[in-house]
């Protein structure tokens, strides 16, 4: 399989007989059941989220599928990004991740907000706890983002209710957007 960004709205990905074998599916699975296509396609926009950041939340998708050999088809993904925004109630979607890092100074998180700035969209908040700031993630992490926190941070085990009780919020929500605006 090969995942391949044509532009900032245009994913191109190829699929093989053997791809689909390594993922226990028969091309006639694609064609009579329904489910398997779905999770699969799904599958797909994921693995291309996190290779390419190709972001598909809160947009429409045109999706062309064509062959391209006997043992092979193409997928062209096209998104077209929602202008109205999408207000979630209750639970966050599964797909959105809570994660924490914490920095020895606070000179080490101002580097790593000028680094990860543009890499990371989500809600982020900065806490004091013991002698460390912890830097609360509330989003995605593409591959990229996710290496540039563990070069100027360590990834914690820890939750919200933790820092609240113990901890003592610095900046509440778009801590990152704010350090980079005033730093």
């Amino acid at each position: 399989m090969k995942i391949e960004k044509i532009s900032e709205n245009k994913i191109r990905i190829l699929i093989t007989a053997a791809d689909l074998k390594k993922k226990n599916i028969e091309i006639d699975d694609l064609y009579y059941d329904n489910t398997k296509a779905q999770s699969l396609f799904w599958e797909l926009l994921y693995e291309a989220y996190m290779e390419e950041s190709f972001d598909v939340e809160n947009s429409k998708l045109i999706v062309e599928v064509a062959p391209v050999a006997y043992d092979s088809f193409v997928i062209i993904v096209t998104r077209i990004p929602n202008t109205k925004p999408v207000l979630f109630t209750g639970k966050p979607p599964k797909s959105y991740l809570n994660n924490y890092f914490q920095f020895e100074s606070f000179d080490e998180f101002l580097e790593l907000s000028k680094e990860i700035d543009g890499l990371f969209s989500g809600e982020s908040s900065l806490y004091k706890y013991q002698q460390w700031y912890v830097l609360s993630l509330s989003g995605f992490l593409t591959k990229k983002a996710q290496a540039t926190l563990e070069e100027y941070g360590m990834k914690v085990n820890t939750s919200a209710g933790v820092l609240n009780e113990h901890g003592k919020l610095l900046i509440n929500k778009d801590a990152l957007d704010v350090i980079n605006k005033y730093f």
